[in-house]
């Protein structure tokens, strides 16, 4: 008999625990599989893709920064460099920085005689939605000691003065619109133990002085990059027309806002000088419609109706109306 009531219990024990199981199950999902560090970032984001007075955000692309200085510096400082410029641009929130590996073709392909071909690029960036493409180039790094104490531990005090060069060429007309030569001068000093006299050309070395000023000189461009960019016009492309849907290759990132009504027109002719035979630019293609931005797809895509016209295709020119 005891033995029956034992059981009895432990069946009753059992079936509490399973309906409290159910019962949590209906309140908290159970994630099988998953490790710590899985699964997209969570993170609250506005109701607007843009704010109700601005454009949206251009795409462009950031090259791997260029060191002609010839010195012994590593690659990180040209790599820490574009990424300080990078952050400083994306912190304008008028931009969306397209990663190097989107390009169609392999960058290094273009690297030719200390620089990149920006023209042929600038052809292939236009296909992506590329506004503009960025190149960095470090020209000059220069270390002077302005203060050396004497003694076993002794306060150096060093000046480092760099020049930078950047370009930005418009990929729509193939146009330089920025080309900024800055210089940027960073003092600091360190704490040497019993250590001998150090040379203006080691000074040069220190990585955290260089990159301190290096990053402070690309810096100063920003604002040039900002100005120039403005004046271009935002546009994007039709990628796929499947049915009465329209994927666009501009979306939420892009700062593309359901219920916007985006104009859809074939590319435009490319226009050239009849004497220098340099490209002038394009002229407007022929209008087709306008479509209607209900979702959002992929990475940074749209997609939208049909709100007026007919004949849309992929690779058509899309513009805010």
């Amino acid at each position: 008999m005891r033995k029956i009531r034992v059981l009895i219990v432990a069946c009753f024990l059992i079936g509490l625990q399973s309906s409290c199981i159910t019962l949590k199950s209906q309140h908290e999902p159970v994630v099988t599989g998953v490790t710590e560090n899985s699964g997209p970032e969570v993170r609250d984001a506005a109701l607007q893709a843009r704010a109700n007075d601005a454009n949206p955000r251009k795409r462009i692309l950031v090259l791997p920064f260029i060191d002609a200085t010839g010195a012994s510096h590593s690659d990180k400082l040209s790599k820490n460099a574009r990424e300080a410029l990078i952050r400083g641009l994306n912190k304008t929130d008028s931009f969306v920085v397209v990663v190097n590996t989107d390009f169609p073709k392999d960058i290094a392909s273009f690297y030719k005689n200390g620089e990149y071909d920006l023209e042929e690029m600038a052809k292939l960036g236009l296909n992506i939605g590329v506004a503009a493409i960025i190149e960095g180039k470090i020209l000059d790094v220069r270390a002077k000691k302005i203060g050396d104490e004497v003694g076993l531990v002794r306060e150096i005090r060093a000046q480092m003065n760099v020049s930078i060069q950047l370009k930005a060429i418009a990929t729509k007309t193939s146009h330089i619109v920025v080309n900024e030569m800055r210089k940027a001068e960073v003092e600091d000093s360190s704490t040497h133990y019993a250590e001998r006299a150090f040379s203006d050309k080691e000074l040069a070395e220190d990585p955290n002085l260089v990159q301190a000023a290096v990053i402070q000189a690309f810096g100063g461009t920003i604002p040039k990059i900002v100005a120039a960019l403005e004046k271009l016009s935002w546009e994007g492309r039709v990628a796929l027309v499947k049915g009465e849907r329209i994927f666009l290759n501009a979306g939420r990132l892009s700062g593309i806002q359901v219920g916007d009504i985006l104009k859809i027109e074939e590319d435009g002719e490319d226009v050239f000088d009849p004497e220098t035979g340099a490209l002038i630019g394009k002229v407007p293609g022929r209008v087709k419609g306008t479509v209607e931005v209900v979702s959002y797809f992929g990475k940074d895509g749209a997609i939208g109706v049909l709100h007026s016209g007919s004949g849309f295709k992929e690779n058509d020119l899309v513009e805010l109306y």
